[in-house]
């Protein structure tokens, strides 16, 4: 019997739409999210004996309140789903995206080269998070790929403990539907950065400290990444380019790409956490428009979860939780 493997599932909790109308429209793809959880629940905690506990992370940035008439829109709209999930005891969080309104092209775009603003939005989504749920901010994400210096820095000042955003092996984006309609600059550049959990050091965000007293109070937990391109290759091939000496790239195992079939993604995640520095799963999903292609995506890998053997493993927790934490790259004293 392999050993369990620790597991954050990071739900993004945003509009249906990445840019969506002005209007006080309920988000029908957090509805559609929280129903297949439940329904997920009791079949992934029977195969592994242990509760199901995904993170939440909320939109309540300026942008939802421009479009939704408030900042904290989706709990107020959605309170009893809200009350459900803390019942459930699901650990809580933000997810911060810069984004911007441009008057004059009348579009949503993402202010990544103006660090007060991303601060700016970063505080609102605190401020809105303490009035909603009465209970300490603990736990972030950034959207659009894009955690800097002065992002993780904001964060540890609002008290944030525990960020769940990068994607090591991820190249900086110019272009993507997150960014809004345009980004003023690059998303975050993830090649090099560590595949398991730590605390970084005062020097560089994407270097592990080596000592306490030089230790950020931030743990960062790292979406999963492994070499799935070399794992889907023939074993020609791979001989082929151990021979050549071509380097291994790990890249992020997010569940809304295209994967051959559910089996073989679980199949990778499972390869994954038994070959990487540390053994444990993490992996985003954002509540989608219920039946467009990547909720179909993602739908689809989910439910057939408790069929794969790995869900036997698989023990969904809190990012801040011991199971984690255990994990981090020790500091020296």
């Amino acid at each position: 019997m392999k050993k369990a493997i620790p597991a954050v599932w990071r739900i993004d909790v945003e509009p249906d739409e990445h840019q969506p109308s002005v209007g006080e429209s309920p988000w029908h793809g957090l509805v559609a999210t929280e129903a297949l959880v439940e329904g997920l629940r009791e079949r992934l905690g029977s195969r592994s004996g242990h509760p199901v506990h995904p993170t939440w992370f909320l939109r309540l940035d300026p942008d939802v309140e421009r479009c939704f008439g408030r900042v904290d829109f989706v709990v107020h709209r959605h309170r009893e789903l809200f009350d459900r999930i803390q019942t459930r005891q699901d650990p809580l969080g933000i997810h911060v995206h810069p984004y911007r309104w441009d008057p004059e092209r009348k579009v949503a775009f993402s202010d990544h080269a103006d660090p007060h603003w991303t601060d700016h939005c970063l505080t609102v989504a605190c401020e809105a998070f303490a009035r909603s749920f009465h209970q300490p901010l603990k736990r972030s994400s950034f959207g659009g790929y894009f955690l800097t210096e002065a992002s993780a820095n904001a964060a540890i000042a609002h008290g944030i403990q525990v960020d769940v955003t990068s994607e090591p092996g991820l190249e900086p984006k110019a272009m993507d539907v997150s960014f809004g309609a345009y980004a003023t600059a690059a998303s975050g550049d993830f090649q090099n950065w560590p595949r398991r959990p730590y605390y970084p050091s005062t020097d560089a965000l994407n270097v592990p400290a080596v000592a306490v007293t030089s230790r950020r109070p931030l743990l960062i937990v790292p979406l999963t990444s492994y070499d799935h391109q070399t794992a889907l290759t023939s074993w020609p091939r791979r001989i082929a380019k151990i021979l050549l000496r071509r380097p291994r790239r790990a890249q992020p195992l997010n569940p809304w790409k295209w994967w051959p079939s559910p089996k073989i993604y679980w199949d990778l995640v499972a390869r994954a956490a038994d070959e990487s520095p540390a053994c444990y799963f993490a992996f985003a999903i954002r509540t989608e428009t219920p039946g467009s292609v990547t909720d179909l995506r993602v739908r689809e890998l989910l439910e057939h979860l408790p069929q794969h053997p790995i869900a036997e493993r698989l023990q969904f927790v809190d990012p801040l939780g011991p199971e984690i934490r255990a994990l981090a790259i020790p500091a020296g004293n």
